[in-house]
């Protein structure tokens, strides 16, 4: 066929349910597949509920990006799959990778009726979703994040059913992925699965430049802290940059820590309910450190009043020790779901 749509594919959006792009578009995606499946799960399944990570070397807005959770950049990806039980499909852009090769994968699966979800598209490398192809492929149909965004929407239009339609999608260097949900061929995650996929994301270390799990909190901290960054008379885009990455990490353990709070207040395991329990309170203390920070900063704009008050030194120390207050309640939740793998079974 030369064309194809599929309507009525759930619309993607931040705020809408939730802010982490890839976890949201699977969970579109599969509730259009007829899969009764939670935000809450997928996020703790696929391991972007307990991810933190932070750039050693620069200011780095895309560091809590999924694709950094785990130290192999498909792994979230292909967990998140089959976390539903459906076998893993994804073909990865390199230098040798042609047009065709994309265009054959998504025709192939909407044909089929199956929504995919890419990398980029419009705008920077995030996750959205491709629900339709015109011209045999060369033009593409879905939801993205940043379909509304005037700073990456160039040469977008829309269709009557709000899809955003582009053709310029493979000009876009940040299209580095297209991904489906397969054939299913197993159940879904058990407890012991997902926690101990948590464990693996959690866990203190550095890979290349970035900080990871418990690790991170000290990069963050000790960026923050770092006072030759800062000046209250820096200018404005350099302030701008250093809070937005400030704010990405505030963003990625307020909404993380939330759902994986959720995902494991949902375990039926009564046996072990004490534990989880204490998980999840401990998971929710750090969510709620969003709000603390919030106050310090003075609002949650993040335009130049916040800005001013972030230059500030007094402020940025009182925000590292609420930073090192999210660190102990993440390392307290990490040994106690160190604790429930080792009693868990499959």
């Amino acid at each position: 066929m030369n064309e194809a749509i599929l309507l009525g594919v759930p619309k993607v959006e931040y705020g809408a349910g939730g802010i982490t792009p890839f976890p949201m578009c699977l969970k579109s995606c599969a509730n259009y597949l007829g899969m009764d499946v939670g935000y809450d799960y997928l996020m703790a399944a696929c391991g972007a509920a307990f991810r933190l990570t932070w750039n050693t070397q620069t200011w780095d807005g895309g560091a809590v990006g999924t694709f950094f959770t785990f130290d192999d950049p498909a792994k979230i990806f292909r967990l998140g799959i089959e976390s539903l039980g459906c076998e893993f499909e994804m073909v990865s852009r390199s230098q040798v990778t042609k047009k065709q090769e994309f265009i054959d994968f998504i025709v192939q699966k909407i044909d089929a009726g199956v929504p995919v979800i890419a990398r980029g598209v419009i705008g920077p490398p995030e996750e959205c979703i491709i629900t339709g192809y015109r011209d045999g492929g060369n033009t593409l149909l879905g939801w993205n994040f940043f379909q509304d965004n005037i700073m990456f929407n160039g040469g977008v239009t829309f269709d009557e059913s709000g899809y955003f339609i582009t053709d310029k999608w493979w000009e876009n260097p940040y299209t580095n992925a297209v991904m489906a949900l397969g054939e299913a061929v197993r159940g879904r995650f058990s407890p012991k699965t997902v926690l101990s996929n948590a464990i693996e994301v959690m866990t203190g270390r550095v890979n290349g430049s970035y900080a990871k799990g418990i690790a991170a909190y000290d990069a963050w901290a000790k960026a923050i802290l770092s006072d030759s960054e800062f000046s209250e008379n820096s200018v404005m885009p350099i302030m701008a940059e250093r809070l937005m990455c400030h704010g990405d990490a505030m963003d990625c353990i307020a909404d993380g820590r939330y759902n994986a709070a959720s995902y494991i207040k949902s375990l039926a395991l009564p046996a072990h309910q004490e534990l989880l329990n204490e998980a999840a309170v401990l998971f929710e203390k750090v969510s709620a450190t969003f709000w603390k920070m919030t106050k310090v900063l003075g609002g949650v704009e993040r335009g130049e009043t916040e800005m001013r008050m972030f230059a500030k030194p007094e402020v940025r120390k009182q925000l590292a020790e609420i930073v090192y207050e999210a660190k102990a309640a993440d390392e307290t939740a990490l040994n106690i779901i160190k604790k429930l793998v080792e009693v868990l079974h499959e």
